[in-house]
């Protein structure tokens, strides 16, 4: 099956890890400490078939952090897609947490197309939204940007990296039921 949507939250990898929050219990703030998941390189992520399994019109929202921002954009290039927007999910401050002389509080959703655009959908009045963290684990998104997706795109659609089913959605990810096979990947 190819897909017209294509939602991917790929493990970046951050070295040894990523600093405590000031708030987190039992850990030392600052001090590096694992990531709660496998994670991949830049080349691992770039070879996913992810090419192969855009339809020939697909909507691409691809994940990303600071760190990732700018070397987001040869990945997908690499999977055939064009850039066409960057989204942005601001989060309330939680203390200092990562990074350098700013504390990130923003991800991204990198937008790409290849083919045509989806007919009939309402424009966004917004490319950033202040939404609440989910209270869930570590890295886990809002559901309010695969509601978002799933009414600005077209079915059949795709979640790569996903951490629960979605009805309506194919997912693929080590969290949830695969619905798509890949072989070995990372």
């Amino acid at each position: 099956m190819r897909y017209r949507t294509i939602v991917a939250d790929p493990p970046w990898h951050y070295g040894a890890g990523y600093p405590a929050p000031e708030n987190r219990p039992n850990c030392n703030p600052g001090v590096p400490h694992p990531m709660p998941y496998p994670t991949m390189t830049l080349d691992e992520i770039k070879s996913l078939p992810i090419a192969e399994l855009a339809d020939d019109n697909c909507e691409l929202y691809l994940w990303t952090t600071q760190k990732y921002l700018p070397k987001s954009f040869p990945i997908i290039e690499s999977w055939g897609f064009t850039y066409c927007g960057t989204l942005a999910w601001c989060k309330t401050p939680r203390g200092t947490g990562q990074g350098g002389l700013y504390s990130p509080t923003t991800e991204f959703i990198i937008h790409a197309r290849r083919g045509k655009m989806p007919q009939g959908k309402w424009r966004k009045d917004s490319t950033w939204w202040n939404i609440k963290r989910p209270h869930n684990s570590h890295s886990t998104k809002p559901e309010y940007f695969t509601d978002m997706i799933e009414e600005m795109s077209d079915a059949p659609r795709l979640e790569m990296f996903a951490r629960r089913n979605r009805l309506g959605w194919a997912t693929w990810g080590n969290e949830c039921l695969n619905h798509v096979e890949l072989g070995h990947v990372g």
